[in-house]
């Protein structure tokens, strides 16, 4: 991984940037805004407390009956530099039958523990422009003013939260909740299903 451009950073940018480009490797069609959602998911998680049960028990149970289950697709994926946020994919989750309410209670426990921090998310966002910047190692990837006005006008948003772009929406079917990793652990724990983390 070439990062000399961000100076020898510390072992947390070296993490952040490691993360950036893992998701870029894995979705080459990733967007900016996707590598927003990325960075904002790791700082602030789902983007706040879910305010109603009943309602986002029954987003989980609509987002649930759009994907074909399939256990050969990832069931967790990292989304944080140090590992400690995940996102648990609904169609592996449904292969291994898993069950949509103790989904919903872990996800509604992650909700509350995560506050997030804009200091951070506008650090991170950093690194990225960082890795963007020529000769950076994502220079070919992304164009350096497009993340440069993202970055401007979310910090002026206080780092709101963004969807998916179309494409990646389209091309990937990115139907997952976010979770810490010790509550995607406990989860899958508690009903037997095997822990497979990308």
């Amino acid at each position: 991984m070439n990062n000399a451009h961000l100076n020898g950073g510390s072992p947390q940018t070296e993490a952040v940037a490691s993360l950036i480009q893992t998701h870029v490797k894995r979705y080459p069609l990733l967007a900016v805004t996707d590598v927003y959602r990325l960075l904002h998911q790791a700082v602030f998680g789902a983007g706040g407390r879910i305010p109603n049960r009943k309602t986002a028990r029954e987003w989980l149970d609509h987002e649930s009956g759009l994907v074909t289950p399939d256990a050969s697709g990832p069931l967790l994926e990292t989304v944080h530099p140090s590992g400690e946020i995940v996102r648990l994919y609904l169609s592996a989750y449904r292969a291994a039958n898993g069950n949509l309410s103790a989904l919903l209670d872990a996800c509604i426990r992650t909700s509350e523990v995560l506050p997030g921090d804009a200091q951070q998310m506008a650090a991170w966002w950093g690194i990225f422009a960082g890795l963007v910047a020529p000769p950076g190692a994502l220079a070919l990837h992304f164009e350096p003013r497009v993340v440069a006005l993202t970055g401007r006008i979310r910090a002026a948003e206080s780092w709101a939260v963004l969807a998916h772009s179309p494409v990646y929406l389209e091309h990937y079917r990115p139907f997952y909740r976010l979770l810490t990793r010790s509550e995607a652990e406990g989860l899958l724990q508690q009903q037997g299903i095997a822990l497979r983390l990308i």
